[in-house]
C-alpha cells in the first residue's frame, strides 16, 4: 500500500503543502515561525523575512538531528 502524503497547512491562511513539494527545489514555500507554520506570503504579513527565516524543511531536518538531553 502507498504512504498517504501528509498536507501542511499555513496557519493563517490555510493554503496547503503536500510533503513531496516541501523539498529542496521548492523549500522557501512554508516557513516556522513561533512553532506556527506559515506560507511565504502570511511570513510577510506576520513582519518576518523569507531570506531569514526558518523553512519548514530545516525545522525538519534539525528535528530529526535533535540529541538527546540525557
Amino acid at each position: 500500500m502507498a504512504k498517504k502524503n501528509q498536507l501542511i497547512k499555513c496557519a493563517k491562511c490555510g493554503q496547503e503543502f503536500p510533503n513531496d513539494v516541501l523539498s529542496e527545489a521548492h523549500k522557501d514555500e512554508a516557513f516556522v515561525s513561533d512553532e506556527a507554520i506559515l506560507c511565504k506570503d502570511c511570513l510577510i504579513m506576520a513582519g518576518g523575512n523569507p531570506f531569514t527565516g526558518q523553512t519548514y524543511l530545516e525545522f525538519q531536518k534539525q528535528k530529526k538531528t535533535k540529541q538527546h538531553d540525557w
